[in-house]
């Protein structure tokens, strides 16, 4: 090849460079468009997450309080006495019970300890008029008995066993230990001593 064939070849492909740099003002234009219209998709979507999130942080327990009547829909296991049906940082959903015999013997029920004013979640083992007897699974020995006035509600039984979310939790077992290790430091506040 001689140097006049090369050229021959290579220009072409500058006129094509040239071509393809020229844009008119319509162009232009529908770049801009496309770039406002991507704009404008996205912060839609953006605002179309941030209410599918505020629905479920906000909407998701209300609808729980009035599907499953109790105000306690959901708890959290803080410790290992439900072992291995339920365990350590499961999150369990509670149906409420209007009347005892709603409850029978073998229901894994949720109930105010008044010993330590918290929430216990254990299994029936005895039912009388008067009392309601419980025990943890991995527990060797039963609870004080109860009033019906301290239960809250049993747990959401699905397929012979209790609805529960493993992990979830978790993030309330973590506050809890928080705290506690506060309130051990004498600040009762989150974040330690001021």
């Amino acid at each position: 090849m001689t140097n006049d064939d090369l050229d021959k070849n290579a220009q072409p492909e500058a006129r094509a460079e040239i071509k393809s740099g020229t844009e008119t003002p319509s162009d232009l234009a529908q770049g801009k468009l496309r770039k406002k219209r991507s704009f404008f998709r996205s912060f839609s979507n953006f605002l179309v997450y941030v209410v599918i999130i505020v629905g479920i942080v906000y909407g998701l327990p209300k609808f729980l309080v009035w599907k499953l009547k109790t105000n306690y829909p959901m708890a959290a296991i803080t410790s290992g006495s439900m072992w291995p049906v339920l365990k350590t940082g499961d999150l369990v959903f509670i149906r409420g019970v209007q009347s005892k015999s709603e409850i029978s013997l073998g229901d894994i029920i949720v109930f105010r300890n008044r010993t330590n004013n918290t929430l216990t979640i254990h299994r029936v083992v005895k039912l009388s008029d008067a009392k309601i007897t419980t025990k943890g699974d991995a527990n060797f020995t039963e609870d004080t008995p109860i009033d019906f006035s301290d239960v809250i509600g049993k747990t959401l039984v699905w397929r012979g066993g209790p609805v529960h979310i493993p992990y979830l939790g978790s993030i309330t077992v973590f506050a809890n230990d928080l705290i506690k290790k506060n309130d051990a430091n004498g600040t009762g506040e989150a974040g330690g001593k001021k």
